[in-house]
């Protein structure tokens, strides 16, 4: 959790100052979770779906562990363009977090800006978990 409140603060500061701070908290608060098995492999899936949808780069690594795309450059360090990596972090037995990461090379601001980009994926993948 150290790591996303690090990186949503980072977000605001990095630009995004129309950010509501009830965004950041929500943001917060809505990481995905999965049970191992069927529902953790339809929200990894879907996590990697939203990123070959929905970045600004090529996904360049995809683990069980870790996806990640390709990032700015140093020919493009100011691109406003998002990278992404998530993780999947145990949360207690058989329960794992799906932990994004998103941000730019552009010390103003992402496009799409970095907070909704969160809430959407976490949305997206959470809505994907199988059904009980």
């Amino acid at each position: 959790m150290k790591h996303l409140t690090a990186i949503l603060a980072a977000a605001a500061l990095a630009g995004c100052a129309t950010t509501n701070p009830a965004q950041l908290d929500e943001a917060r608060r809505t990481v995905p979770t999965c049970t191992a098995g069927a529902d953790c492999a339809a929200k990894w899936d879907a996590a990697q779906l939203w990123i070959v949808q929905r970045a600004g780069f090529k996904l360049q690594t995809s683990t069980g562990v870790v996806l990640q795309t390709y990032g700015p450059s140093t020919a493009m360090q100011d691109s406003t363009r998002l990278a992404v990596t998530v993780t999947r972090e145990p949360d207690g037995p058989q329960r794992f977090r799906i932990v994004p990461r998103i941000g730019c090379g552009n010390p103003f601001g992402c496009t799409p800006e970095v907070v909704p980009a969160l809430l959407d994926f976490n949305r997206t993948v959470s809505a994907a978990g199988v059904q009980q």
